[in-house]
């Protein structure tokens, strides 16, 4: 850490960097078991796959198959900032949408997942409930954010000895001890202001996980 300020974007970005890196560690361990399928798409690869630049709103979308040919769609918001807002959430749900509407043919299961520093707006807690989605929530660091994104997937997979596996893979979970995630963009391959480690425990509105709700969606007609 260089003590040079990192914005409030420049954190955000890092932070989906971050997630991106613990869900390819959890795709490595899933590809250990025996017909299991995972694909990632960034917010930039959802764009590319369904070739329309207008997607804003995903930052991961992770589509699984178990062996038994069930499949998953995690559709995933992540934001590193102290405060969101109703709109924020609209996008997100609405970007859900317009993906779901480009796969008229999937029957798997569904599951958006709202992954935040804090807490979300009263309304926009509303909305994510209306929505039917996953909240995750810490604010000691962006690991352990990550971390406890790929836990909920585990979870949702009924597969908590992959989360052992991945957890023994990551490095520390202290703030102070997190290493920058090298930005692919930048010119020289590294970015030493990825990340800025922040653990204020004197935030507002900061509570554990909840609303863990899995969406079935049926074709109809």
């Amino acid at each position: 850490m260089n003590g040079t300020k990192v914005s409030t974007g420049e954190k955000g970005f890092a932070f989906e960097r971050r997630i991106g890196v613990v869900l390819n560690l959890l795709k490595a361990c899933m590809e250990k078991e025996e017909d299991w399928v995972i694909i990632i798409h960034t917010e930039q690869g959802i764009r590319d796959f369904f070739n329309e630049q207008s997607l804003n709103g995903v930052d991961h979308m992770v589509q699984i198959q178990e062996p038994s040919g069930k499949q998953h769609l995690f559709l995933i918001q992540e934001k590193w900032k102290l405060i969101t807002n109703q709109r924020e959430v609209s996008q997100f749900l609405d970007c859900c949408a317009r993906i779901l509407a480009r796969m008229p043919d999937y029957k798997g299961d569904i599951h958006r997942m709202w992954v935040s520093r804090t807490v979300p707006s009263a309304n926009g807690e509303k909305s994510l409930q209306e929505g039917q989605c996953i909240l995750v929530q810490t604010c000691t660091s962006q690991t352990m954010l990550a971390i406890n994104t790929a836990l909920m997937l585990c979870e949702v997979l009924g597969r908590r000895d992959l989360a052992v596996t991945l957890i023994e893979t990551v490095g520390s979970l202290m703030p102070s001890k997190e290493e920058a995630i090298a930005d692919p963009k930048s010119a020289q391959g590294t970015d030493p202001n990825t990340f800025e480690p922040v653990s204020d425990f004197g935030e507002k509105r900061v509570l554990p996980i909840t609303n863990k709700t899995v969406v079935m969606v049926k074709k109809v007609g």
